[in-house]
Order: C-alpha cells, then structure tokens, then sequence
C-alpha cells in the first residue's frame, strides 16, 4: 500500500462513526467510583432502584450535540467513531468530573450567619452566596464544606446511544 492510500484510509477512518456536531440521544447513568453513588441517570428502573421519586421526572435518553460540552470531554471522546446501538463505560477523574476536594474551601463561620432552621449537620446552606453543607456546629462557631458535593469522586460513566436525530423539530426541541 503506498502512503497516499494509508493516509486516504486514516482519513476514512477518521471520519467513520459519530463526530462533532452530530446531535443524538444518549441512555446512560452516572455512578461514583468509590461508592457506586448515583450521579445522574435516563434509566427510570435505576432511578427507583435508588429510591428517586420518579414520578414528575423525564428519563428518557438525553438529545446532546458532540463538540459542545453537554456531557463530560472523556465520555464524548469515547463516543467520537461510535455508531447508533453502541455502548460503552468511562472513567471520568475527579479534576475532570466536580473538581478536587480541596481543604482550604471548608471553613469556620459565625453560626450567626446560618438560618436558625438549618444549623444541624448535613444541612444545605447559602452563606455570602457561597453554597456548602455543614460539617459540625459546636458553641457559636460552624464548620462549613463549601466544595461542590461530589469534589474528588471519580465518576463512571455507563453509556448507549440510542439513536441519532436528524429531525430538525426533535432537535430543536432537544436542545
């Protein structure tokens, strides 16, 4: 094979498959690493299975268009050459998930700047519109975990995609 056809084949290959800017939908759900925790799902059952009230909320697959972010780099990286019925599951790191834990975002703050009604562990709280959770209150003083959530958690991404829209009102309507 001469190296014009080797490159005419890597430019086919290239181009087979799924690529930036196709608009599908997308089945998947979304766990921790560590915990198996749900993150996010389009899988009703799993959603039950979790004990989710799925009862006003839309689990069908989600309509995304590659190259634009709507879901996590490494898993659209993963979906770049991929055709309508595949499937498969990615790591996403932490630092390209929810972010790194990181020590110096919990803070010590007056209890006097927490509503009287949340001032209990666990308790989701907004102080100078900064959101956190309450790690302990202890006299007059609370410790406040102002990193997001999931900060630090590996996230494994299980995915199918379900099909490829081409409907201009689906996608319009999709995205």
């Amino acid at each position: 094979m001469s190296n014009d056809s080797e490159a005419d084949a890597d430019v086919d290959a290239e181009e087979t498959g799924l690529q930036s800017g196709d608009v599908i939908k997308l089945a998947y759900t979304a766990r921790t690493v560590d915990e198996g925790s749900l993150v996010d799902t389009t899988d009703e059952e799993v959603a039950e299975d979790e004990g989710i009230d799925t009862e006003d909320q839309d689990f069908s697959p989600r309509i995304i268009v590659l190259g634009e972010n709507h879901i996590f780099p490494d898993v659209e990286q993963d979906i770049f050459g991929t055709e309508v019925g595949d499937d498969g599951t990615v790591t996403v790191a932490a630092a390209d998930a929810f972010g790194e834990y990181d020590e110096s975002e919990v803070r010590t703050v007056s209890k006097d700047k927490i509503p009287e009604d949340d001032r209990y562990p666990g308790a989701r709280v907004q102080i100078e519109n900064e959101q956190g959770h309450i790690e302990t209150i202890i006299g007059g003083r609370a410790r406040v975990d102002f990193n997001p959530p999931l900060a630090g958690e590996d996230v494994e991404y299980e995915y199918e995609v379900v099909s490829e829209v081409t409907d201009r009102e689906e996608k319009a309507q999709g995205i």
